[in-house]
């Protein structure tokens, strides 16, 4: 047995700016079938109680036949992943338990936002409405 063998490698990733505000996680079932998120991914709470990133644009159809309408589901910030996920590829799958940070101070430029329109500027105000709050960060890399 070698006791100096090399097991892993811890590298930050600038995510978390301070521990100085209360850091709190909570629990949300990702929706299925949109591959792996990113720790640091900016989560969605749709209005059917599933996970999405932020910028996703989930289309709701209501009614049958003619008369159907189809409108955009409503969504909230819910948090920031706190781990990489995998939602696999499978949109009619079980949603996917993942953890969230619901407050703390985060690095603007370590927040991932999905979408073509979508950047982490467009959440700031909705997010410091739940306690998270971005910073610039100097990188020293």
């Amino acid at each position: 047995m070698n006791m100096f063998a090399k097991t892993g490698e811890f590298k930050p990733d600038s995510l978390i700016v301070s521990p100085d505000f209360p850091i709190l996680k909570e629990g949300i079932g990702l929706k299925a079938g949109y591959g792996v998120l990113k720790r640091g991914s900016l989560i969605m709470k749709g209005s059917d109680k599933a996970g999405y990133i932020a910028g996703t644009t989930v289309e709701i159809k209501k009614g049958e036949g003619e008369s159907a309408t189809t409108s955009n589901m409503e969504m909230k910030i819910f948090g920031i992943l706190a781990d990489d996920t995998d939602t696999g590829t499978d949109k009619t799958a079980d949603n996917v338990p993942a953890v969230a940070y619901q407050s703390g101070e985060f690095n603007r430029e370590a927040v991932i936002v999905s979408g073509e329109d979508a950047t982490i500027n467009t959440y700031e105000d909705d997010l410091k409405g739940i306690n998270i709050y971005l910073r610039s960060v100097q990188n020293y890399e």
